[in-house]
């Protein structure tokens, strides 16, 4: 039947029915994908503990396994479902339980399912609503549902971004402490250096408004990284910032479901096959800042002139042709604001962390992640990163993220 949405009639995964369980009127709406999971009666307590918004509230969860799914990940999802019923919930609450398609099933496609049926309610009632990601193994402050709410009371506003810290309290705490403190070295190795675009990608940190979450094509379906595919898709709406009032804490639990992520990078930690205190060479990340600081001159004069960069970076250059795709922004950018959205459209998240693996490869290798600290303590000198363990880094790491709202206009 025909619905009238162009999203949801050509990019919407078909129907399940789940939508048309959801009763009232709710203009937030949270998914939960959840695979052969231990913990989602925590999670569900946690969310279902938070102080209630002025908006109504709704939760969907995605119970979901692969049609060729082994008979332990059966019963796994049975237990799942169990647990579920153990939970009082404050709002309402709908579960679904999916067999996927083999060659999609994961995380991603659940993801959407849930999101794609959010759409569904919001669109039925008119309601440019709020579609809240929230992990089957995360806790949430309980101002969490609050503190989204009040984001969005800005309308210009498309995808916000929830604080998260790590659990560190079990017995994956070094790994964990490790894997967090070189995320938050990235993303903010590539903040310092002037790039507008570098944000934190974890699923379980996504709220977006529906709007934005049909304009860009939805969530994709990759078992892995959809996510960090999906939030840097938004960017060209803009309207993208951090939500800090509030902090989301994702598991430290060891995951084999994946190729990468936390859990995936724990589990190598805790196998000894890869050495998590080997981060980025911080010579990444200084040809950058200098690029992006003369971006105007660039603009002015219309020259290029490779010879003139660090060799990692013009190295780079040549190999993805970035000569001719400036020439082509150059002839379409009628203004200097019309030639930065054609820029770093062509210098994305996806093509950053391309130069990032090029210049580790073939130029720089990489250094312990207290070298790593040592060097963004000269860039953050207020954060005295060089004179603390690494809990209390990860500690200040924290709260410089929380306090230093990054937003996108």
């Amino acid at each position: 039947m025909k619905s009238g949405n162009i999203y949801l009639e050509r990019y919407a995964w078909p129907e399940t029915g789940l939508a048309n369980r959801v009763v009232g009127n709710p203009q937030m709406i949270v998914v939960i994908p959840a695979f052969c999971e231990d913990h989602l009666s925590d999670a569900l307590r946690a969310l279902h503990r938070c102080t209630p918004p002025t908006r109504e509230v709704a939760v969907l969860i995605i119970v979901n396994e692969s049609e060729n799914a082994s008979k332990e990940i059966q019963q796994k999802n049975q237990a799942c479902l169990l647990s579920i019923q153990q939970v009082i919930p404050t709002f309402q609450q709908h579960v679904l339980h999916m067999k996927l398609p083999p060659k999609k099933a994961g995380v991603g496609l659940a993801r959407k399912i849930g999101m794609d049926e959010a759409v569904r309610v919001f669109e039925a009632h008119h309601q440019d609503g709020i579609i809240i990601c929230y992990d089957a193994d995360c806790r949430c402050d309980e101002n969490y549902l609050q503190a989204i709410e009040h984001f969005y009371q800005d309308t210009q506003n498309n995808l916000g971004l929830v604080h998260y810290e790590h659990e560190l309290h079990g017995p994956n705490h070094d790994a964990i402490l490790n894997y967090e403190l070189y995320l938050r070295y990235y993303t903010n190795a590539l903040r310092v250096c002037g790039y507008p675009h570098a944000l934190q990608t974890l699923g379980s940190c996504i709220t977006v408004r529906s709007s934005a979450y049909q304009k860009q094509g939805g969530m994709n379906t990759k078992k892995a990284g959809e996510d960090f595919y999906f939030i840097h898709k938004t960017i060209p709406l803009k309207g993208i910032g951090e939500i800090n009032r509030t902090t989301i804490y994702p598991s430290d639990r060891v995951s084999d479901r994946v190729p990468f992520g936390t859990g995936h990078a724990i589990g190598k930690y805790l196998e000894n096959e890869a050495d998590y205190y080997s981060v980025y060479h911080p010579s990444t990340f200084e040809p950058l800042r200098a690029v992006n600081a003369n971006l105007k001159s660039l603009y002015q004069e219309q020259k290029f002139n490779p010879s003139e960069l660090p060799p990692c970076l013009s190295a780079f250059y040549q190999e993805n042709n970035f000569e001719e795709a400036l020439s082509k922004i150059f002839a379409q950018s009628g203004s200097y604001s019309n030639f930065l959205d054609r820029y770093y459209q062509w210098w994305d998240a996806f093509r950053v962390l391309k130069y990032v693996h090029f210049a580790r490869d073939h130029f720089f290798g990489s250094v312990s992640l207290q070298s790593a600290m040592e060097w963004l303590h000269l860039q953050l000198p207020d954060l005295q990163l060089s004179q603390k363990d690494q809990l209390a880094q990860l500690i200040s790491m924290r709260e410089y993220d929380r306090t230093n709202t990054f937003y996108i206009r």
